[in-house]
């Protein structure tokens, strides 16, 4: 088969890892085609990167197109044309992991030195990728791992530890076909040690439950039509829609609606509907946190917002917003996107301050949709919070991947902190998460379901919580600044 066919299809196989699909091992195989067709001059290295890249990104994101041609009014040339571009951007990243893989190693390094290089300049380009031009932390190896053996790495260095993980065994098993006999033993023990080592780890109790019961809590998915969503005249049917869904569950502690559920701002819901609905909350002594707009008086800033109805309340307002979707970075370039694109609400203000409120007492760190996808942003909340929620509206996304993968990314958080997560979705995949990443329920897509289950509490920090990223990135960026000073003295002649 074309060598260049060989390196599309192994990117596009490597979002099998992912959910829906799971198969986390494909990580593995995809990246061994990748190592093994890597070529050491640094243009072809590069040409090599992005034609994987294209692969990868072009499957695993094609969910773009529908957000853009289904949801956003786009034409159909204009979103084939962005989906598209940002595919080419995105392959930038993988290409130039083999580029500077190639500008670094030497002929005469040692065969495991290449293959550890490669896992660390995956993963350090995942993570530039995770926040340059505001982040797009999607499709992280790493994020595979939650139902692997080998998911007890991520509460200690997270999800980028996962990346070279995964990335290292790809290359080690390309590596095994250059070495003597003699040491593919060596290296199948060492490499099978740690693999028993990741599992084990993964036993360990980093956190505690706190209290003295646990926390019974429903996830409320109305399955709002996008098109109905957005239609004044039908606002009512929608505050019905809920409430109707909510009153079967008034057992229920805390009650979570989605991302904008209440689609308007606070107060103008706060005449129509908030009151009377509130009155219900306090009989049945039961608290909700709902996704609604609000905004900022005299400054006149929108935000996406979090309230908190049925005791005291409290607002969050959306600190991470989505570039193109919740406002125009530099407007005098990409002013044109408006006229190619329709999304309501897109012109929103950045919050600022905590992401803890305290819902029953007990303090509970929210994020806002694309906001998981950020394990530094969701860290911020930790120790303190002892709960994580989530909302979302990945209504966006249409029977796509994204749903999938967003709800897994979601899964790595609570794993990363150790705490349970309850994630509520306006037409799905609503879930109930425990503190190692596993769904205790879990929705349907496009119904009207509630999610409910019991939750704990939890109080402790895992060592993610204590050094973020930066750990492993640290020791990432040592490992590829010590082979660059060695690769120098190679080139120059002074070993």
């Amino acid at each position: 088969m074309n060598r260049n066919i060989l390196l599309l299809l192994a990117g596009a196989i490597h979002v099998l890892a992912f959910s829906p699909f799971n198969l986390w091992w494909m990580s593995i195989v995809s990246l061994s085609l990748l190592f093994a067709l890597h070529q050491q001059n640094t243009l072809c290295a590069f040409k090599s990167g992005y034609l994987y890249g294209l692969g990868m990104f072009g499957v695993g994101t094609s969910w773009i197109f529908n957000s853009l041609y289904d949801f956003g009014e786009a034409s159909f040339i204009a979103a084939v044309a962005i989906t598209f571009a940002l595919t080419l951007t995105l392959s930038l990243f993988p290409a130039l992991v083999l580029k500077a893989h190639a500008k670094l190693i030497s002929p005469t390094f040692n065969s495991w030195i290449n293959v550890l290089v490669f896992a660390a300049l995956w993963a350090l380009f995942e993570w530039l990728r995770s926040w340059i031009f505001t982040g797009f932390p999607w499709l992280l190896v790493g994020q595979s791992l939650v139902d692997s053996p080998l998911a007890g790495v991520i509460p200690i260095f997270g999800v980028f530890a996962g990346s070279v993980l995964m990335a290292f065994f790809a290359a080690s098993v390309i590596a095994l076909v250059h070495v003597s006999n003699q040491q593919v033993v060596k290296s199948l023990i060492g490499l099978s040690l740690l693999i028993i080592t990741c599992y084990f780890v993964g036993a360990i109790e980093w956190t505690s439950k706190f209290g003295d019961r646990p926390i019974r809590v429903s996830a409320v998915q109305a399955n709002i039509p996008f098109e109905m969503k957005w239609d004044k005249s039908r606002r009512y049917e929608v505050y019905q829609a809920y409430a109707d869904l909510t009153s079967q569950h008034w057992d229920s502690d805390i009650i979570v609606w989605p991302e904008t559920a209440i689609p308007t701002f606070y107060r103008v819901a706060n005449k129509d509907f908030i009151p009377s609905f509130e009155q219900q909350l306090k009989q049945h002594d039961t608290e909700l946190l709902s996704g609604i707009f609000t905004y900022e008086l005299g400054s006149e800033r929108e935000f996406n917002s979090l309230v908190t109805l049925g005791r005291e309340l409290q607002v969050y307002n959306k600190q991470h917003l989505v570039p193109f979707g919740e406002y125009l970075p530099m407007r005098w370039i990409f002013d044109i996107f408006r006229s190619l694109v329709i999304i309501p609400m897109s012109d929103l203000s950045a919050g600022k301050g905590s992401s803890v409120l305290h819902m029953r007492g007990i303090p509970v760190g929210v994020s806002i949709c694309y906001e998981a996808a950020f394990g530094e942003e969701i860290k911020r909340a930790l120790p303190k919070a002892q709960l994580l929620m989530n909302v979302t509206n990945d209504a966006w996304f249409g029977d796509s991947l994204a749903p999938h993968q967003h709800l897994q990314i979601a899964r790595t958080r609570s794993l990363e902190t150790g705490r349970y997560m309850v994630r509520a979705a306006n037409t799905g995949v609503s879930a109930v998460i425990d503190a190692k990443g596993q769904l205790l329920a879990q929705s349907g897509q496009f119904v009207d379901e509630v999610v409910t289950a019991e939750v704990w509490p939890m109080r402790g920090s895992t060592p993610f919580i204590i050094w973020g990223n930066w750990a492993i990135i640290s020791i990432l960026l040592m490992l590829v600044l010590l082979v660059s000073v060695r690769s120098r003295r190679v080139y120059y002649g002074e070993d």
